[in-house]
């Protein structure tokens, strides 16, 4: 059953949005990423904290590492199926 993930802020300039997974109620942040040919691009989400939503909410650059690992596929054991 696919994920229902409901964006509460959007980010345009960092590239991300921050929500929750209706399914589950689990924090997500999303991004945009390659495939590993860079052929594509597609939207990933990964679970993050309560804390964690609420300090990238604050100050969107405190998510600058996180994105950036996210972006090279890094932070697999966070991502939605």
């Amino acid at each position: 059953m696919p994920h229902r993930f409901v964006d509460i802020v959007v980010f345009r300039a960092h590239r991300f949005s921050l929500g929750l997974e209706e399914e589950t109620g689990a924090y997500f942040l999303s991004t945009p990423v390659s495939g590993f040919n860079r052929a594509v691009e597609y939207e990933a989400y990964f679970r993050i904290s309560a804390d964690e939503f609420e300090r990238y909410r604050r100050q969107p650059d405190a998510a600058d590492d996180f994105l950036e690992t996210c972006r090279n596929h890094g932070n697999e054991d966070r991502r939605f199926p």
